[in-house]
């Protein structure tokens, strides 16, 4: 599987000295954390890695959760040994790069879930001396244990304090309990109405980012993003110079004459988003502009020809990046929940009836 680290926006600061360059690692089983991150990720600015196993398909919350049982007590009883961990995706990360680490980690049997003990086992002591901040999801246990945890794993880390505790039937408050974390730990340069100016852009196999202009239209549908989460829309093709599709909410409009090119990202009628890779020329509301688009052929080429589901984040990266899924016959599969199913190599064929997002694709299983 080919792994993507998200640039995200995180400007971190203590009482001490202000840091610009963050990464947020996590993993997510249920999606609570994810959920807890993607909160986080709508007020700050980071590199982003996921962290998943290597071996696909296995259900942990089986038999009241045995296998991470299992996993669990193989580490207690061997935290040394390396053999005791389980196999993670191969992840690419540089830390010297990175001066705060957010670390994300859902509770197992009062310990940090084993597949983010495995990553910080292997690239904790390689963070000594930066600034660690720890995100914890549980049902109800404290979390006293995945605080060990992580202060073994990464010995010699200035941990930031408090850790922020978001119990699971918490987790749709997370936006407002991160929020009042960052203020509680002096995180500078973020402010209730100091919103990211970086927007993803998904569609087929690709992620464009854009920056969006400083209107009221703009900043509503940062509000309703960071609100909302990640927002799909299928997008039409029209007049042979743009794609076209509605979103869930209308925006304030802030119409001008405007002569568009190629990468402008435009409200019309305050419900159309519209991303032209043709010139154009009417009253419209400008909500932003790709970066780095170099042709109106490479953007159309990008977002295919009819029509495209496209899926807009707020994030902090600049420029194009390629997320093309693998072509060969290695297969990794989610459901709508954004959690993983299989790694085979016959797609959703013997899986059970639904909807599955077979590499970056939707697709169904009979």
């Amino acid at each position: 599987m080919k792994r993507t680290i998200m640039t995200m926006a995180l400007v971190a600061a203590t009482n001490m000295a202000l840091y610009a360059k963050t990464l947020v690692v996590y993993y997510s089983y249920t999606n609570n954390v994810h959920n807890i991150v993607t909160a986080l990720c709508g007020q700050i600015d980071a590199d982003v890695i996921r962290i998943e196993p290597a071996e696909k398909g296995l259900d942990y919350a089986a038999n009241n959760y045995a296998i991470g049982s299992e996993q669990i007590a193989a580490i207690r009883n061997k935290p040394d040994d390396a053999a005791a961990y389980p196999a993670i995706d191969p992840v690419t990360v540089n830390p010297d790069e990175y001066d705060t680490v957010i670390i994300g980690a859902p509770l197992w049997w009062s310990d940090m879930a084993s597949p983010l003990q495995t990553f910080l086992f292997h690239y904790g002591k390689q963070l000594a001396g930066k600034r660690i901040g720890l995100i914890v999801s549980s049902a109800s246990s404290g979390i006293s244990g995945v605080e060990a945890d992580a202060r073994r794993l990464v010995p010699g880390g200035v941990f930031l304090s408090p850790s922020l505790w978001i119990r699971s039937s918490q987790t749709s408050s997370a936006p407002t309990l991160v929020a009042e974390w960052l203020k509680t730990i002096d995180y500078k340069n973020i402010t209730d109405n100091n919103m990211n100016n970086k927007l993803s852009i998904s569609a087929n196999g690709h992620t464009l980012t854009a920056t969006l202009d400083d209107n009221s239209s703009a900043r509503a549908l940062q509000e309703m993003l960071a609100s909302a989460g990640p927002v799909t829309i299928h997008m039409s093709d029209y007049g042979d110079m743009e794609k076209v599709g509605i979103l869930p909410q209308s925006l304030p409009t802030n119409d001008e004459h405007i002569n568009t090119v190629a990468g402008d990202l435009i409200l019309y009628q305050g419900r159309n988003f519209v991303i032209y890779y043709d010139s154009n020329s009417w009253n419209f509301t400008r909500l932003g502009k790709i970066d780095n688009v170099t042709s109106g052929n490479e953007l159309k080429n990008i977002l295919g020809s009819g029509d495209v589901d496209v899926t807009l984040t707020l994030s902090g990266t600049a420029g194009i990046s390629s997320t093309t899924a693998d072509s060969g016959k290695a297969t990794t599969m989610y459901d709508l929940r954004g959690m993983h199913t299989a790694h085979r190599s016959n797609g959703p064929e013997g899986m059970p009836k639904g909807v599955y997002i077979v590499n970056g694709k939707k697709t169904t299983g009979r």
